[in-house]
């Protein structure tokens, strides 16, 4: 098993983390070290950073598909009864998203550049 393919199998599970806490309710949640806002945008950037390493020849992809997930996990919290989706967070959250998509396109740039 290559590295690549342990990156990816934590992006996936990542991922689904971030789904289901996206859902849970908010007393299963653990406390915050930071405000709601940058544990949103936060979130994001690390979870696309990670698919950025995972897929580092699919850079558009992974940003379309990270910025859809930021919108879709704001969306799904339409399933809660207690809770409400707010466009500034998702927004927040897919700023984070391709943030996340772009430091983890520059790092995997340094990382190959050094290697060759």
């Amino acid at each position: 098993m290559s590295i690549v393919d342990i990156v990816r199998a934590i992006a996936w599970v990542s991922l689904a983390t971030v789904g289901l806490v996206t859902i849970a309710p908010l007393r299963w949640r653990a406390p915050m070290l930071v405000s709601a806002h940058a544990d949103r945008a936060l979130t994001f950037v690390v979870l696309a950073m990670l698919f950025a390493f995972a897929y580092p020849n699919d850079r558009r992809a992974v940003a379309i598909f990270c910025i859809l997930g930021a919108v879709i996990s704001e969306l799904s919290q339409l399933i809660s009864l207690r809770r409400h989706p707010k466009v500034n967070d998702a927004l927040l959250k897919a700023f984070g998203a391709l943030a996340g998509v772009l430091i983890g396109a520059v790092i995997v740039q340094l990382i190959s550049f050094e290697q060759h």
